[in-house]
């Protein structure tokens, strides 16, 4: 057999156009296999990358909706105090003595043969 030279078709023997034919074979086989892996590799990271962009929306929506939810409890324990303060103040209008008090505070109104003294308040300061 001539290395140098053009090969002949009949010129090897069965054992080397066999052992050829299988190299090639092998090859062949090993690039369809690298072909496949690769394939599925690339199907692996779409879906890796199309769940990962699912989770960080979904994260980021979460995050969200939490803020959101404190603001509206805030809101609410804020709200729910005005309510009581607004339900003592309903509850101390209904008392007669107390709306009583609250108009001679405010409107310096007196009871019969009552007198008022107004006396002046300090600021702190005396010099």
């Amino acid at each position: 057999m001539n290395e140098n030279g053009p090969r002949l078709y009949n010129s090897e023997s069965p054992q080397a156009r066999e052992a050829r034919l299988r190299a090639r074979q092998a090859r062949m086989e090993k690039a369809i296999h690298r072909r496949r892996r690769r394939v599925i590799l690339a199907v692996f990271g779409v879906v890796i990358i199309f769940f990962g962009v699912q989770i960080g929306m979904k994260a980021s929506q979460t995050k969200q909706i939490n803020s959101q939810v404190q603001a509206s409890n805030e809101k609410l324990k804020k709200t729910k105090a005005k309510n009581v303060k607004l339900t003592n103040q309903r509850d101390d209008l209904k008392d007669p003595n107390y709306v009583a008090k609250l108009v001679r505070y405010k409107f310096y109104y007196t009871k019969q043969n009552e007198k008022v003294y107004n006396v002046p308040e300090e600021n702190g300061n005396s010099n």
